[in-house]
This record gives structure tokens, sequence and C-alpha cells, in this order.
């Protein structure tokens, strides 16, 4: 399973906007400016970020890139 279907998986939306998460994740520069940018295009899917845990989710987005690419993260 790629990232982008696992975010848009565990986040319940597209893979358009799974790839959005997973730049803003990756590119983010403060914690404030990525949820800002979460909550501006994801109405639903913030519910399943706070439900793990910022942090864990951060961590697992960018793991998953490290081990398997950008594009199993935005599948994920």
């Amino acid at each position: 399973m790629s990232l982008l279907a696992l975010v848009a998986g565990t986040l319940g939306v597209s893979q358009t906007i799974a790839t959005t998460v997973v730049s803003i994740v990756l590119t983010g520069s403060t914690l404030i400016s990525i949820i800002l940018g979460i909550t501006a295009i994801l109405s639903g899917g913030v519910d399943a970020i706070l439900e793990i845990g910022w942090s864990a989710f951060v961590a697992t987005v960018k793991k998953i890139v490290a081990e398997r690419g950008k594009a199993a993260a935005i599948a994920w």
C-alpha cells in the first residue's frame, strides 16, 4: 500500500487531498502552518489526525516516505 493510499484511507479523503497532506507534512515549516493547511483542505480528516496524534501522524508519514517513497506515503 502506498503512502498516498494510506493517508487517503486513514483520513477518508481523496488521493489528491492525501497528496497535499503529505506535501504539507514534508515541507511544512511550523506546526501551526501545517495544521492550518490541513484544516483548510480537510474538514473531516482532521479528526483522524487528532485520534492518532499529530506527532505520530507526522512520524508515520515521514517513516513511510523514507522507507517506501512519497507515493507510498500518499497511498497510505
